[in-house]
Order: structure tokens, then C-alpha cells, then sequence
């Protein structure tokens, strides 16, 4: 049974985390522009039990093809989170398989009945009406030697991406890391893609010319691209 709530609406649901990370790991939130509960773009820092750990490493080892998730198994609401009154809840880790652009995806549970802990909030926006921006805008987070980026998302039709970096770009700090901050290419256009959902990976080269955004302050950096987490053009825009 599920709680309406205060929030526009929202009912209480089910939201998975898309992992990314060996050492520390983060979790990104699976949005959808068609659902007020996961009208959300959010980024999270995982506590996770350590078995919980190395049940994810080791399949992640032995399925290369496959992405992990942490869903949780009370239904909830995303702004506790995002207000810092939610920071531990119920889960269970899944094995997630697709197909082509997302058009199938198959969640299968492979450890549950833990707790998942949120050591720290790195981004967490509600979807308002916003015009498309000009060029590709990513947001960039990691810890220690691990960074990543992930598709900073407008309005559907747009695009699901998570690409682990092969380093840390020069001169990005840890604080960087721990900010979500945005960094553009300003090589590829964005802009919504004539109106209609990208259908193939727009960056297609194996390293980009950036910017980070500090503040109003751009620094060009060099995103040097690895394996992608995630990829999802159906669900989000649905």
C-alpha cells in the first residue's frame, strides 16, 4: 500500500540506484519525466555492508554485460532524502540486464535483507521547466583515484548516461568530486536533439575537451572516457 504524501503529489515508491565505483560507491537515481515520485536527479554515497560489497565486485567481475542497482524495499519518498531526514533504509542489491537502448530490463535480486546507508548527498534536483542547454552538459563525481559522469538531465526527450573516467582529469580535486559539479563539451551539441529521443551514444570519441563549472568559473579539463554504467533513452522519457 503506498502513502500519498505533501510532495506534489507523490506517492511513496520504489526507486533503484544505479552503482558505479569499486572503492566507494555511488548510486544514481533511475529518474522518470513521467512520474512526480521520480521526477529527480540524484546522486548519492553508499555505506554498504561489506559482504553487500563483495557480492557486488564479484558479480559485477563475472557479469561485465550487466549493471547493479540498490532498490529499496519499503516504499519511499526522495525528499527526506535530499532534506537529510532519510539516511538509511531497507535494500537489496540487483543484477540488472538490457537490452539495446533499455527497451528491456530485467532487475534480479542477488543479496537483499541489509540496510543501505547514505554517507553523503553529492546532487539533488527536482526536474523544473528549463530550456535545453547548448552543448552536452555532464556531471562529474568520484572519490580518491575513481571519477565518473553522469548526463545532467532537462526535460524528455533526453538521455540516461553514466561513463566511469579512465583517471582523475588534472586539476580536478576531490572537492570537485564531492560537489557533482558540471562540466560541458562544448564539441557536441545538446538542445534537446531536434525534439526527438537520441537514438545512439553521442560521444563517440575515447577522450573530450571540457570545462568545469566552479561557481561561475570554467577551468577546460580532458575527459579521458572508460566503460559505460548506464545508458537509457525509454523509461526516463516515458
Amino acid at each position: 500500500m503506498t502513502t500519498r504524501h505533501g510532495h506534489d503529489h507523490e506517492e511513496e515508491s520504489v526507486h533503484s540506484f544505479l552503482l558505479a565505483g569499486r572503492t566507494t560507491i555511488h548510486g544514481y537515481h533511475l529518474a522518470m519525466f513521467g512520474m512526480a515520485e521520480h521526477r529527480y536527479q540524484v546522486l548519492v554515497k553508499y555505506s554498504l555492508p561489506r559482504d553487500v560489497i563483495d557480492t557486488y565486485l564479484a558479480d559485477r567481475a563475472s557479469h561485465p554485460a550487466s549493471f547493479h542497482a540498490v532498490r529499496n524495499t519499503v516504499p519511499m519518498l526522495l525528499p527526506p532524502l535530499g532534506e537529510g531526514s532519510l539516511t538509511e533504509y531497507p535494500a537489496r542489491l540487483d543484477r540488472v540486464t538490457q537490452t539495446g537502448n533499455g527497451e528491456d530490463r530485467v532487475f534480479e535480486p542477488i543479496k537483499d535483507g541489509f540496510t543501505a546507508k547514505v554517507g553523503e548527498v553529492l546532487y539533488f534536483r527536482k526536474f523544473a521547466q528549463e530550456e535545453f542547454p547548448p552543448h552536452l552538459v555532464y556531471l562529474i563525481f568520484g572519490e580518491g583515484e575513481e571519477a565518473h559522469i553522469a548526463h545532467r538531465l532537462v526535460d524528455r526527450p533526453h538521455y540516461e548516461q553514466i561513463i566511469d573516467l579512465r583517471q582523475v582529469p588534472d586539476s580536478v580535486t576531490q572537492h570537485d568530486l564531492s560537489r557533482a559539479l558540471e562540466v560541458t563539451i562544448h564539441s557536441v551539441p545538446d538542445n534537446g536533439h531536434g525534439g526527438a529521443p537520441w537514438t545512439t551514444r553521442p560521444l563517440s570519441n575515447a577522450e573530450y575537451r571540457a570545462v568545469i563549472n566552479r561557481n561561475g568559473d570554467s577551468e577546460p579539463i580532458t575527459l579521458s572516457l572508460g566503460e559505460e554504467r548506464w545508458w537509457n533513452i525509454t523509461t526516463l522519457n516515458a
